[in-house]
C-alpha cells in the first residue's frame, strides 16, 4: 500500500472546487439564451414541459451528491459490512416514487407543489401543518450537502483547508444558478452534473481500490485486526441486527416516508412532459441509486480497515471517503473526487432552495397573504426566499455535525403523514382531523424516541403506525366523501 502523508494539496482543492462552479454558470447562460424562465410555472416546474430523461438524470444526480457518496462510506465505516449494502436500499424510495407521483398527477393535473394538494384535499390547518414539514425536509436535505460541502474540503487536505471553505464555496455556487435560473437551471446543472458524477463516482472508486492493492490486502489486514482483537466479529457480519435496525430501518423510512413528501422531487415529477412517462424517469434514476452506493460503502469499509491497522490517519466518519482519496490516489484523481462531490451537492442544494422558495411563495404568499399576486410578483418572492434559505443552509452548515445523523432523522418530519397522503390519492374517506392529529402524535412520539431514547429504527415505525392508527381509526368514525373532481376542475 502506497500511503502518502500530507492529504491533498490546499491550493489544488481550492481551485478544483472553483472549477466546479463554472456548471451552474454554464446553466444560467443557457436558461438566459433560451428564455426558458418566462413565468412562475418555468421558475418552479421547469413548464412542464422537461423530457423524462433530463428528469431522470437530475433525479440520479440528487443521489450522487456529497452526503450520499460520503455518507455511504460512513455508514460502512461505523457499521463494517452491513453498512456497504444497506445504503443503496433508498433505491426503493425511487422506484415506488414513480407509481405515486403518476397518480397525483392524474388525480390534481395543476398542482405546482405536492402541499398545494392538502389545501384543496382537506383544510387550511392540515396545509399549514404539511408546509412546515415539507420546508423542514427539503431544508435539512440541503443542510446535508452543506456539511458534505465542508467535510469533503477538510478531509482531502487533512485540514490544510478549513472545513468552512467548503460550506462558502457550496452555497456560492447554488446562488449563482438557482436565485436566476430556477427548475430549468437545476434541471439542466444536474443533467451535466450526471454526465460528469456518475463515471467520475465509478473511476474514483475502482482507483482508490487500486491505489490499497485491491481486496486481498484488505482482506488479510482485516484477519489480522480481527485476530488481534482490535475489531469485533459484528463488523464483518452482512445482516448485524443493531445496524439493522438503527440503519436499514432509518434508511427505509426516508425512500419510503421522507421521499414522497419531498418537494424537490415532486416538482422534478411535475416537470416532466407526458405525465405517463413520470414513472420511467424515476424508475430509471433508482436502478442508478441501487448500484452507486455500493463503490462508496466499499470504499468505506476500506477505510475503516486501513485506519484501524495504522496505515491511514484517524479521521471522522464522514471523512473517511475524502482523507482515503487525500492520502492515496495522485493528485489528479483528488480532483475528480472535488469534482464529483461539489457537482453533485450543488445540484442538489440548488433544487432543495427552490423547494423552499416554491411553497413559501406559491402556498404561503399567493395562498394566503396576496391571493392576488401577480405572476412577476411571486417570482420575486421565490427568488428572495431561495436567497435568505440558501444563506440559512450555510449558516448551520457551518457548525460540523455528522452527515449521517441528519440524513437519518430527515424522515421524522414526514413519516407520521406518509399513509394518510398516500391513501387519500386512493380514498375519499380520509378525514381532515384525523390526519392532523394522528401527524402531531406520530411526530411527538417518533421524536422523543429518535432523540431522546436513540431508538432510530423503532422510532420511525413508531411515529408511523401511531399517525396511520389515528387516521384509519378517527376516518372510520367521521369519514370524509371528498369528490376528486374539484382537483381536476381547479384553475
Amino acid at each position: 500500500m502506497n500511503q502518502g502523508a500530507v492529504g491533498m494539496n490546499p491550493v489544488v482543492a481550492i481551485l478544483s472546487a472553483a472549477v466546479a462552479i463554472v456548471i451552474p454558470v454554464i446553466a444560467v447562460a443557457l436558461v438566459r439564451k433560451w428564455r426558458l424562465v418566462k413565468t412562475s410555472e418555468d421558475y418552479f416546474v421547469a413548464g412542464r414541459s422537461a423530457h423524462w430523461a433530463l428528469a431522470m438524470a437530475s433525479v440520479a444526480s440528487m443521489f450522487i451528491w456529497g452526503s450520499s457518496v460520503m455518507g455511504a462510506a460512513e455508514g460502512a465505516a461505523n457499521n463494517g459490512l452491513s453498512g456497504v449494502w444497506i445504503y443503496p436500499m433508498y433505491a426503493v424510495g425511487l422506484w415506488v416514487f414513480g407509481i405515486w407521483a403518476s397518480k397525483l398527477r392524474d388525480i390534481f393535473p395543476f398542482a405546482i407543489s405536492y402541499t398545494e394538494y392538502f389545501r384543496h384535499r382537506f383544510d387550511k390547518k392540515t396545509h399549514i401543518l404539511l408546509l412546515f414539514a415539507a420546508i423542514a425536509t427539503s431544508f435539512s436535505g440541503a443542510w446535508c450537502q452543506g456539511l458534505a460541502g465542508g467535510h469533503v474540503m477538510e478531509g482531502l487536505t487533512l485540514g490544510a483547508v478549513p472545513y468552512w471553505v467548503g460550506v462558502l464555496f457550496l452555497g456560492f455556487a447554488v446562488l449563482i444558478y438557482s436565485v436566476v435560473a430556477g427548475l430549468w437551471g437545476s434541471l439542466i446543472s444536474t443533467w451535466l452534473f450526471s454526465l460528469i458524477t456518475m463515471p467520475i463516482c465509478a473511476i474514483v472508486g475502482v482507483a482508490a481500490w487500486w491505489a490499497i492493492g485491491g481486496p486481498v490486502p484488505i482482506i488479510e489486514t482485516a484477519q489480522s485486526l480481527f485476530d488481534q482483537g482490535k475489531l469485533g466479529s459484528e463488523m464483518f457480519t452482512f445482516f448485524r441486527p443493531d445496524a439493522l435496525v438503527n440503519y436499514l430501518i432509518p434508511v427505509l423510512a426516508w425512500a419510503l416516508f421522507s421521499l414522497p413528501m419531498q418537494q424537490d422531487f415532486w416538482q422534478t415529477a411535475f416537470a416532466v412532459k407526458n405525465k405517463h412517462e413520470v414513472g420511467k424517469a424515476f424508475r430509471h434514476a433508482g436502478n442508478w441509486w441501487f448500484f452507486m452506493p455500493l463503490i462508496s460503502g466499499s470504499v468505506g469499509f476500506a477505510g475503516l480497515i486501513l485506519m484501524k491497522s495504522g496505515a491511514m490517519a484517524e479521521v471522522a466518519p464522514s471523512q473517511v471517503y475524502p482523507a482515503l482519496v487525500g492520502q492515496f490516489l495522485p493528485m489528479g484523481f483528488e480532483i475528480l473526487f472535488i469534482l464529483l462531490i461539489f457537482s453533485a451537492t450543488v445540484g442538489t442544494v440548488g433544487a432543495a432552495m427552490i423547494a423552499i422558495g416554491n411553497m413559501i411563495s406559491h402556498d404561503i404568499y399567493k395562498g394566503y397573504i396576496n391571493p392576488n399576486a401577480t405572476d412577476d410578483q411571486i417570482k420575486k418572492v421565490a427568488r428572495w426566499i431561495v436567497l435568505f434559505a440558501t444563506v440559512g443552509v450555510i449558516a448551520v452548515s457551518l457548525l460540523k455535525l455528522s452527515i449521517l445523523l441528519v440524513l437519518l432523522f430527515m424522515p421524522m418530519y414526514c413519516a407520521p403523514f406518509v399513509w394518510g397522503f398516500i391513501h387519500s390519492q386512493y380514498s375519499k374517506r380520509i378525514s381532515a382531523w384525523p390526519f392532523f392529529i394522528g401527524g402531531l402524535i406520530g411526530f411527538a412520539i417518533g421524536t422523543y424516541m429518535f432523540l431522546g431514547l436513540g431508538m432510530w429504527g423503532w422510532a420511525m415505525i413508531a411515529a408511523f403506525g401511531s399517525a396511520a392508527v389515528v387516521v384509519l381509526v378517527g376516518s372510520a368514525i367521521a369519514p370524509d366523501d371528498f369528490d376528486f373532481d374539484i382537483l381536476k376542475r381547479r384553475t
